[in-house]
């Protein structure tokens, strides 16, 4: 095999060298993608009480919520181009944190109904975690 890669080098090294960039971005990616699948299909990271230093596209994951819906209950256009946290979204709006997670869980409940009528299968688990894990 190494005998390979060395004639590949010696003859094409610019082809080798696409192929290895193009094999180290689907490693990267695939890895990134399988990561975040296992951590969002685990019950513990669905529906978390809303901390501090979540953003809104975790939230939007947790919660699963389609962007634009996320988009709405937060009103993240005034935020538009930055990266921004729960906490700032709250004193954006100013208002709690709780009342931001009743917001999110009343716009989980529509989309749940939704997706009922739909015919769309729902994963969300029943009930929401609490904020030390369940301890």
């Amino acid at each position: 095999m190494l005998n390979a890669l060395r004639y590949f080098w010696k003859e094409q090294p610019l082809a080798l060298s696409a192929f290895l960039l193009a094999m180290a971005f689907l490693v990267f990616f695939g890895a990134r993608f399988v990561l975040h699948f296992i951590y969002f299909h685990d019950p513990v990271h669905r529906n978390q009480a809303l901390e501090p230093w979540m953003s809104p596209k975790y939230v939007g994951m947790s919660y699963q919520l389609p962007p634009e819906i996320i988009r709405e209950v937060m009103q993240l256009d005034r935020f538009e181009g930055k990266r921004v946290t729960i906490k700032k979204v709250a004193e954006g709006l100013d208002i709690s944190l709780e009342e931001l997670e009743r917001r999110v869980r009343n716009a989980q409940s529509k989309v749940k109904i939704l997706r009922d009528q739909r015919g769309r299968k729902i994963f969300a688990p029943t009930q929401p975690h609490s904020r030390d894990g369940g301890r």
